[in-house]
């Protein structure tokens, strides 16, 4: 099993982390999530986050769960700070990402200027895979502040239709997302919540960033379905309550929120 790429699944959670109800500030929010491949609970996601009028900021934190976590080590600390600009995008300041995964410390440090980011610093360099052209990075965004984006427009416009190149540090993904539509919450996992709320449904599909003569190339660049469910909760404001997605090498994967509070 790829525990890499199970970060990169729950990060989809912790991106989640950025809810926005409206445009006043919002206290600050924790959440924890569980998340499942093929059934089994593998990780545990927190985050703590805020919202303000002018823009965002949080932390989250991925471990292993259940009996994955007798023999694997994990634990991966992301920031993030970012800004709304006065058309409704997002504009990432900082993201920053570390911790021991894989039997190793890991650490990437993204900083932004003129919509650009930059790689301060990717501990241990990954040099096997393709270079990522310059020229498609600008107005590319941090994972927690792609998902920010789409919060803070479902939250002020009502829609969740729109695109964004993700760069993690160490690839490039299309997002594409359209909705929402009122559905029932999938229950079966000890979610929170039940009843009617948002779907958003999205398509990923990594565009750069490969691992060179990867025989997996065709499937990561193969596009990839997936929907998130939105609830407004009663002195928390919008928040993501569940996240469903095909992962090329991990099959289907369920991010269930356990609880949310404010403190």
């Amino acid at each position: 099993m790829t525990f890499k790429a199970l970060a990169v699944a729950a990060s989809l959670a912790l991106m989640a982390g950025l809810a926005c109800g409206s445009a006043r500030a919002e206290p600050q929010i924790n959440a924890a999530y569980a998340v499942y491949i093929k059934g089994f609970h593998v990780l545990n996601a927190r985050t703590s986050y805020q919202i303000q009028p002018w823009g965002y900021g949080g932390s989250t934190q991925i471990k292993p769960a259940g009996l994955i976590s007798w023999f694997v080590t994990m634990d991966v600390t992301s920031h993030v700070q970012g800004q709304f600009t006065p058309d409704g995008n997002v504009q990432p300041v900082l993201f920053d990402s570390g911790g021991v995964s894989r039997g190793k410390n890991r650490h990437v440090l993204l900083e932004f200027s003129n919509d650009t980011p930059k790689v301060v610093d990717l501990q241990p360099p990954e040099t096997d895979r393709e270079p990522i052209p310059a020229d498609l990075l600008p107005h590319t965004v941090d994972t927690l502040s792609g998902m920010a984006h789409l919060l803070h427009s479902l939250a002020t416009t009502g829609k969740c239709d729109g695109s964004q190149v993700i760069f993690d540090g160490l690839r490039l993904t299309q997002m594409v997302v359209h909705g929402p539509v009122m559905v029932d919450i999938p229950q079966g996992q000890d979610e929170a919540y039940s009843g009617q709320a948002m779907r958003c449904d999205f398509i990923g599909r990594q565009i750069a960033g490969f691992i060179k003569d990867s025989p997996n190339r065709a499937k990561l660049a193969a596009p990839q379905p997936g929907a998130v469910w939105f609830l407004k909760i009663s002195g928390l404001g919008l928040v993501p309550v569940r996240i469903e997605f095909n992962h090329p090498k991990l099959g289907h994967v369920m991010v269930v929120m356990q609880h949310a509070v404010a403190p």
